[in-house]
């Protein structure tokens, strides 16, 4: 609340004041003059009277004295003083000795005013104050074009250390400016005894180039592929970059090196299987012997049940009339002990509730950290306005804990509890 508020409201108070009580006064001291005004009029009437009788012969002078004197007597008895300013000033002072409403509307309407403030206006005002504080607890995560572009203000400020442009580089990435990201990388400095750094760098100019190798992210793929050999990525890069630039021998020499990998990917084995078989047919087509699919490629081992969970979700009717359908809903498995990166996430909307989704090891962001690496988890449905992954202030959740991932039945979450 500040001084122009006050300021504002006192003269509005003052106005208010002044406009019921002047006219109380004047209405008192009004009244109190017509009176004298009408008497006095009407004495002068009653004079021209007797001046015409006496002029025209219908009163003698001595009975016209006497009826004037009589006359005066009346209008005496009527008006205190013995004057018309006299009698002005009696009936003016008398006006002003009581001023009791006056005083009780000058007095009293302040307090009424500050009262009534005080029960309704305060409250509304603190209605108001924790809607804005919500407001910007919910706006208070900054969006990743925001954190980026605090990053860029600090290095253009500063000369930035590797991790900075490292940093940098990965959010250009991830919004997919990989022109921005290239050059990050390059500002980075040295990172030659770094093969994911190398395959990073690789990887956006790869995206640049349409999705196909360069001279330098070749360079930078075979570095990687020499720093370390046994890398899933390096070598997966290599045989990409070997198969577009033709050399088919060495591509499924690196290919080939993957099939264990692969046994336990049904995914990735369906990709690599797919350029096995492209890479020998270019080598059949060019007259040159190559292995069978089955012995470039033997069939994989039965693999390990994935890890999954299958989660229904829905929300409160009161939860729901305070959100858009369109706002975000994120279900996601967290360790109950342990890192607090996500195992496994899916994102919806609210309009998409009720709703049945699946959590499982696919779904993990980091090798290793996924359902089936941890025996007790925290289930969560959460739903959001600002769409931030990091729980705010404003949004609504609801969780369920799973003590053993191995042998759960389906789970069922209700998002109905504000975060704290």
């Amino acid at each position: 609340m500040n001084i122009s508020f006050w300021g504002a409201m006192l003269l509005m108070l003052l106005v208010a004041i002044v406009i019921l009580i002047f006219p109380l006064l004047r209405v008192r001291q009004g009244q109190s003059l017509a009176y004298k005004t009408s008497n006095i009029k009407l004495h002068e009437e009653k004079i021209k009277e007797l001046d015409i009788d006496l002029d025209e012969g219908r009163i003698e002078l001595d009975e016209y004295k006497i009826a004037r004197q009589e006359l005066d007597r009346e209008l005496l008895e009527d008006i205190p003083e013995e004057s018309k300013e006299t009698s002005s000033q009696h009936y003016t002072a008398k006006a002003r000795k009581q001023p009791a409403l006056a005083l009780a509307i000058a007095v009293f309407l302040p307090a009424l005013s500050l009262l009534i403030y005080a029960q309704l206006g305060m409250h509304a005002d603190s209605e108001a104050q924790q809607q804005q504080q919500a407001m910007d607890a919910g706006n208070a995560a900054p969006s990743m074009d925001q954190m980026v572009a605090r990053l860029e203000s600090y290095l253009k400020e500063n000369e930035g250390e590797f991790k900075d442009w490292v940093m940098l580089a990965r959010s250009y990435k991830h919004l997919r400016r990989y022109a921005e990201a290239a050059n990050a990388y390059k500002k980075a400095g040295s990172f030659e005894t770094n093969p994911q750094l190398l395959l990073e760098h690789a990887e956006v100019l790869i995206m640049m180039n349409g999705q196909q190798f360069n001279e330098e992210a070749y360079e930078l793929s075979r570095k990687a592929l020499e720093l370390a050999p046994d890398n899933v990525n390096a070598v997966w890069f290599a045989g990409m970059a070997e198969f577009q630039y033709g050399q088919f021998r060495k591509s499924l020499d690196y290919f080939t090196r993957l099939t264990a990998v692969a046994a336990q990917d049904a995914n990735f084995a369906k990709s690599l299987r797919f350029y096995i078989a492209e890479a020998r047919a270019k080598l059949i087509e060019a007259g040159e012997e190559v292995a069978s699919m089955d012995e470039l490629m033997p069939a994989a081992a039965p693999v390990a049940k994935m890890t999954s969970l299958q989660v229904s979700i829905d929300v409160s009717d009161e939860v729901r009339q305070k959100f858009a359908g369109n706002d975000v809903v994120f279900v996601y498995a967290k360790a109950l002990t342990g890192p607090k990166m996500p195992l496994a996430a899916q994102r919806l909307t609210l309009a998409d509730l009720p709703a049945s989704v699946v959590l499982d090891d696919s779904m993990a962001m980091m090798e290793g950290m996924n359902i089936s690496a941890f025996k007790q988890v925290v289930v969560s449905a959460r739903v959001t306005k600002t769409g931030a992954a990091i729980a705010q202030s404003g949004d609504y959740i609801g969780k369920v804990t799973v003590n053993d991932v191995t042998s759960t039945a389906d789970l069922s979450i209700s998002i109905d509890s504000p975060v704290p």
